[in-house]
């Protein structure tokens, strides 16, 4: 049977389509603080590869808390300031709580999502995210976590992020809280650096590596 050029063109394209991954587009929110009150706590779900992006304006010298609250331990937040390409705050690497002085006026977004493993896996995650924003005179500076600072991003860890990093990547990977997780300092073996780390869990030790390329980025979970 002969096809023509018309039906083999639109038989390449349907098989094209096929084989382009279904992008998950993130639902966007904008958040309004109830007349006289300068917090909120919002309630909310996300399965997979779904994220929220949370938008709430913000001045400079203002001091903004952010809190999330979750039942799955791969659920974190991300703040990115206005006009970014890169988070200012990340959640998988300083934990799910910050507060800061606002270092410039706009539209700052809060991202909630799953890691990648978590997400591959279909999870899902119940959580409250607390948002509050108060006046201050403070000169401004970068968000600093609740708990022991540790500053950077996926793309670019130095050696002391890189056990807390891992750390994410292993409670995902194996569905783990991360304070169960035990992740051993980084060093470097030969052209990469790694770390080491265990967790145990019904009467048993698992063992894993974290691998991280020498400029810092984040190679893989074996």
């Amino acid at each position: 049977m002969r096809l023509s050029l018309n039906t083999l063109a639109l038989s390449a394209m349907l098989a094209g389509s096929c084989l382009t991954p279904a992008m998950a587009q993130a639902r966007n929110e904008t958040v309004h603080f109830a007349r006289g009150t300068s917090g909120t706590t919002i309630t909310g779900s996300i399965t997979g590869d779904q994220s929220v992006r949370y938008s709430i304006g913000a001045s400079a010298g203002q001091t903004m808390d952010v809190q999330l609250d979750t039942d799955n331990a791969s659920s974190y937040f991300n703040i990115t300031a206005p006009g970014a390409s890169e988070a200012l705050y990340n959640g998988s690497i300083s934990g799910n709580g910050t507060s800061f002085v606002v270092p410039s006026s706009g539209n700052y977004v809060v991202d909630v999502y799953l890691m990648r493993n978590a997400a591959r896996r279909g999870e899902t995650a119940n959580y409250e995210l607390t948002l509050y924003i108060e006046s201050g005179q403070q000169a401004p500076s970068a968000p600093q976590p609740a708990n022991p600072p540790q500053n950077g991003t996926p793309a670019q860890l130095d050696l002391s992020q890189m056990p807390r990093f891992c750390a994410g990547e292993a409670s995902a990977e194996f569905g783990v809280r991360p304070q169960e997780i035990t992740v051993n300092a980084a060093f470097q073996s030969d052209d990469r650096y790694v770390t080491q780390g265990y967790f145990d869990r019904d009467g048993d030790t698992t063992f894993f590596n974290c691998w991280f390329a020498l400029d810092g980025s984040f190679d893989s979970l074996k």
